[in-house]
């Protein structure tokens, strides 16, 4: 319920996202122009995910993405702070950008967990009942 729908094609960069901020500010950070960002992760609070998002957002890397794939954030507790679930606030901090949105796609610390290669050109079609990627050659 929370799917933005579009379509958009790009470079699927991405992974766990207490590693990707780790990452900020280095050669190895989010090259977000062109970019299908994909995140995920396990046992991190709520509120440092918001603050990992925050940190995107105001460094200019939300803004330049083609498409978001919210992933798997698993084995945490919601945190009332936040005023809303987990989810629901990473859908108001992208709510600004045209792009699509995909939540709760199966990657991450879980049993179905679909392989995606980072550096792979792919398109991503987020519909009204369903969700694509598909791999370009």
């Amino acid at each position: 319920k929370l799917n933005k729908q579009g379509t958009a094609q790009g470079v699927l960069h991405g992974g766990n996202m207490a590693v990707a901020y780790g990452l900020r500010g280095t050669p190895y950070d989010i090259p977000a122009e062109g970019t299908i960002l994909f995140i995920e992760d396990v046992r991190e609070r709520p509120h440092a995910i918001e603050r990992m998002m925050y940190n995107l957002k105001l460094g200019g890397v939300l803004e330049k993405l083609s498409g978001l794939i919210i992933g798997q954030f698993t084995e945490y507790e919601e945190d009332c702070s936040l005023g809303k679930e987990l989810y629901a606030a990473l859908a108001d901090l992208v709510k600004e950008y045209d792009y699509p949105v995909c939540f709760n796609f199966p990657v991450g610390h879980v049993t179905h967990n679909l392989p995606l290669i980072n550096g792979a050109k792919v398109e991503l079609v987020v519909g009204k009942k369903n969700v694509e990627l598909k791999f370009i050659c």
